[in-house]
């Protein structure tokens, strides 16, 4: 799913894909995953509301595309695209639910 979604979007700026359960989207959180060639980033829609963290002292933002709007992130939360993918996984793999000590999200500040 990764590699297709790299595919589709391709531009200088990574795209923004929202991934939820399929037959029950309102019953788990939802993730927002950017995922470029190198780099891209995960935040959860959950209670509380958690992100990937990259190097906690980055300053500034990250571009990326979000239905053709840029999409502001913060650099903190930006981490290498194997970590995306990692995020991802857990998702997929524990059915909507990455567990609550995932080591790859923290509450978002």
């Amino acid at each position: 799913m990764v590699e297709r979604l790299t595919a589709l979007t391709g531009g200088p700026v990574p795209s923004v894909a929202e991934i939820t359960i399929f037959e029950d989207p309102y019953g788990f959180p939802m993730l927002y995953v950017g995922i470029g060639t190198d780099h891209g980033f995960v935040q959860e829609m959950a209670d509380p509301p958690r992100s990937t963290v990259g190097d906690p002292e980055a300053v500034g933002t990250v571009p990326f595309d979000y239905v053709a709007h840029t999409q502001e992130i913060p650099a903190r939360q930006v981490v290498p695209r194997d970590v995306v993918i990692e995020v991802l996984t857990a998702y997929l793999d524990h059915g909507g639910l990455i567990p609550p000590d995932h080591p790859h999200l923290h509450p978002v500040d």
